[in-house]
C-alpha cells in the first residue's frame, strides 16, 4: 500500500523533495565550486572586476536563501551578461533558473540551464543543469529532450548521491512514458545505492511499492 492516500499527495511529496533538496544541493555545490573557481578567476583577471563579481554573487546567494531573489534578479542577469567567463556568472544562472522554476516560468529556466551546460567549466555544475533539464522536459512531456540530457549524464560516470539523483530522475522519466520496467530498474538502483539521501530513498521505495501493485 502506498504511504500516501492519493496520487496528488505523492506528486506533492516529490515536488517538495525536489524543491528542498535541489536548492540545498545547489547551495552546497556553489559554495565549494565557486570558491575554488573564483580564486582561480581572481588570479587571471583584474582585482576590482573579480572582487565586484564575488560581492554580487554573495548578495544573490543571500537573497536566494531568504526567498527574496526576485529583488536582485536583474543583477543576476547583469552578471551573466557582463562577465560570462566568470564562475560567478554560472552560479547566478543556476540561481536564476531555480527562481524561474519557482515562478513556473519553465522556458526561462531551460534557457538559463542550457547556458550553464554550455559555459560551466565545472563538471558537477553541468551535471546538475542537465539533471534539472531532464526533469523539466519530463514535466512538459518533452521526452526526447529529457532523454538527450539523461544520455549525457549516463556518459558522465556519476557516483554516490549524484548517481542516486540521476537514477531517480531517469525513473520518473520512464514512469511518465508508462515504461514501468525501466522505472522499476531505475528506482531499484536508487534504493540499492548506499549514498542515497534518506528522503529520496523513501520516495524511491514508494515508487517501487506502487509499481508492485500494477
Amino acid at each position: 500500500m502506498s504511504r500516501y492516500e492519493t496520487e496528488e499527495e505523492q506528486v506533492e511529496a516529490i515536488k517538495s523533495w525536489w524543491k528542498k533538496n535541489g536548492t540545498l544541493l545547489l547551495s552546497a555545490l556553489l559554495v565549494v565550486v565557486i570558491a575554488i573557481s573564483g580564486w582561480r578567476y581572481w588570479t587571471n583577471t583584474q582585482y576590482v572586476e573579480s572582487a565586484n563579481a564575488s560581492t554580487l554573487f554573495e548578495v544573490l546567494q543571500a537573497n536566494m536563501q531568504r526567498g527574496s531573489f526576485g529583488e536582485v534578479s536583474r543583477e543576476a542577469l547583469k552578471l551573466i551578461q557582463e562577465q560570462p567567463d566568470s564562475p560567478y556568472a554560472v552560479g547566478a544562472a543556476m540561481m536564476y533558473a531555480t527562481y524561474s522554476l519557482d515562478k513556473g516560468e519553465m522556458q526561462e529556466a531551460i534557457t538559463q540551464l542550457l547556458w550553464v551546460t554550455d559555459n560551466a567549466k565545472d563538471a558537477q555544475l553541468r551535471n546538475i543543469a542537465h539533471m534539472n533539464l531532464a526533469r523539466i522536459h519530463t514535466s512538459l512531456k518533452g521526452f526526447d529532450a529529457a532523454q538527450e540530457h539523461l544520455g549525457f549524464l549516463e556518459k558522465a560516470n556519476l557516483k554516490g548521491a549524484e548517481k542516486a539523483v540521476f537514477d531517480y530522475t531517469a525513473g520518473l522519466t520512464a514512469l511518465a512514458q508508462s515504461n514501468h520496467q525501466g522505472a522499476l530498474v531505475a528506482f531499484k538502483r536508487v534504493v540499492e545505492n548506499q549514498k542515497t539521501d534518506n528522503n529520496l530513498l523513501s520516495l524511491a521505495q514508494i515508487q517501487l511499492d506502487d509499481l508492485a501493485q500494477r
